[in-house]
C-alpha cells in the first residue's frame, strides 16, 4: 500500500460532526497530565463516540460478515483511546489532531486487523508501536519524533513522518516490505546508508541533504522527491536505477547543465522538476516569488536536448515543437564537438512514450 492509495481525512471530511470536537461533558474525567512540560487535560474516547465516526462498510478479515472498517477520531482533544478497543474489526484508524502520546497510541495495537494508523499532529516523540501482524501504513506527520531506529512492523510498506525532528533514516531491524518512505521537512543530512531494495517512492523534501550518493542501492525506486535541499551535485544516479521515472529537484542548488547531464543514465526518467534551481534562474530558496517565476524556454530546450526521453519538464508537457528545437541543438552540440555521436540518444517512438502512461 503506497501513499497514493489512501486519504483518510478527505474521505471522512463531510462525515465528521462538529460536536465531536467540542469539550467533553462534565461526566467525563478531567484531570491534568504532563508530557514534555506541556499540560493536557485527560480526554477519554467513549465507545459511543466511535460508533458515530465509523465508515467504510466491508467484509470482516475472517470473511464471515460485514462491518465498518474505518474510524475517524481526529480533532477531539483526546488523550485516551481506550474506548476504541472493542471495535476489533477496524482496519483503518485516524486519530490526528489530538493530544496523544505513544503510550496512549499503543491501545491501537490491540486491534488485531489494523492496516493503517494515521496520527498526525499529536504529542508523539517516538513511532515505536508494539509489533502488529497486519500493519502496513504508519502516518505521523507534525509530531516531535527524533528517531525511527526502534520502529519495527513486519508488514510495514509505508512510513510517513514528515515535519518532525529526525536526523537519520535508520532502523535497527530490517523491514523487507518497505516501499514508501516520506521524511519531508526533517533534519536529514545524507542518504549514504540507505538500503531499501524494494523502495518505490522516496520523499525527502525540505531536509539538509547535500549528496545523493547512496541512491544506487534503491534499485526499484520509481519516484524521488528531494525538493528544497542544498544539493549542488547530481552524483549518485546510476544506470541500475532502471525504474526511476520521476525526479523532483525543485529549489535545490543545481547550477549547470553539466549536472543535469548526469541524469542521462536514467533510462526510464520521463518527468524532471527543476524549477527554482540556479540553473533555471532560481535561487534555490522556498518562497512565494520562486513559485511565480517565469520559465526560461531556452533552458527547457537545453534540458530536453540533454535528456530527450523526457515527457514533462516542471509542470509543462514537452511539445513537438520543443522536441524539434532540442534535435537542432543536439546537432549543434555535435558540430561544435561538445558531444559525440554516441551521446545522442535515439528519441523513443510513440508506443514507448505511451507504455508508461
Amino acid at each position: 500500500m503506497l501513499k497514493s492509495h489512501f486519504n483518510l481525512q478527505k474521505d471522512d471530511e463531510e462525515e465528521q460532526e462538529e460536536t465531536m470536537a467540542e469539550e467533553p461533558s462534565s461526566e467525563m474525567e478531567m484531570v491534568v497530565v504532563k508530557e514534555k512540560n506541556i499540560e493536557y487535560k485527560v480526554r477519554k474516547l467513549d465507545k459511543f463516540e466511535v460508533i458515530s465516526r465509523l465508515s467504510m462498510l466491508g467484509k470482516t478479515a475472517e470473511g464471515d460478515g460485514y462491518t465498518y472498517l474505518k474510524a475517524n477520531c481526529s480533532g477531539m482533544k483526546l488523550t485516551d483511546l481506550s474506548g476504541i478497543k472493542s471495535f476489533k474489526h477496524l482496519q483503518f484508524v485516524d486519530v490526528s489532531n489530538n493530544s496523544l502520546d505513544l503510550d496512549a497510541l499503543q491501545v491501537l495495537t490491540e486491534l488485531p486487523f489494523l492496516v493503517l494508523i494515521q496520527a498526525d499532529k499529536n504529542v508523539l516523540y517516538s513511532a515505536a508501536l508494539k509489533k502488529m501482524k497486519y500493519l502496513q501504513v504508519i502516518i505521523m506527520n507534525h509530531n516531535f519524533i527524533s528517531s525511527v531506529h526502534d520502529v519495527y512492523q513486519p508488514e510495514l510498506s509505508t512510513l510517513e513522518v514528515g515535519y518532525n525532528k529526525i536526523e537519520r533514516v535508520y532502523f535497527e531491524h530490517r523491514m523487507q516490505n518497505i516501499k514508501c518512505l516520506d521524511f519531508r521537512y526533517n533534519l536529514i543530512k545524507d542518504i549514504a546508508d540507505f538500503d531499501f531494495p524494494k523502495l518505490d517512492s522516496l520523499y525527502l523534501a525540505g531536509n539538509k541533504i547535500t549528496s545523493l550518493v547512496g541512491l544506487e542501492r534503491l534499485v526499484n525506486l520509481r519516484i524521488l522527491h528531494v525538493r528544497y535541499n542544498p544539493i549542488k551535485s547530481l552524483n549518485g544516479f546510476d544506470a541500475c536505477l532502471t525504474k526511476l521515472q520521476y525526479v523532483n529537484l525543485r529549489n535545490c542548488k543545481v547550477a549547470s547543465l553539466k549536472q543535469v547531464k548526469k541524469l542521462k543514465v536514467l533510462t526510464a526518467l520521463d518527468t524532471l522538476v527543476m524549477k527554482g534551481c540556479p540553473y533555471m534562474g532560481g535561487t534555490g530558496e522556498e518562497n512565494a516569488e520562486v513559485g511565480n517565476e517565469e520559465e526560461d524556454m531556452e533552458i527547457r530546450i537545453e534540458i530536453l536536448a540533454a535528456l530527450p526521453r523526457l515527457k514533462r519538464i516542471n509542470k509543462g508537457v514537452v511539445t513537438a515543437e520543443e522536441r524539434d528545437e532540442a534535435k537542432e541543438l543536439m546537432m549543434q552540440w555535435l558540430e561544435e564537438g561538445e558531444i559525440d555521436e554516441e551521446d545522442i540518444e535515439e528519441e523513443p517512438n510513440e508506443e514507448e512514450f505511451n507504455a508508461n502512461d
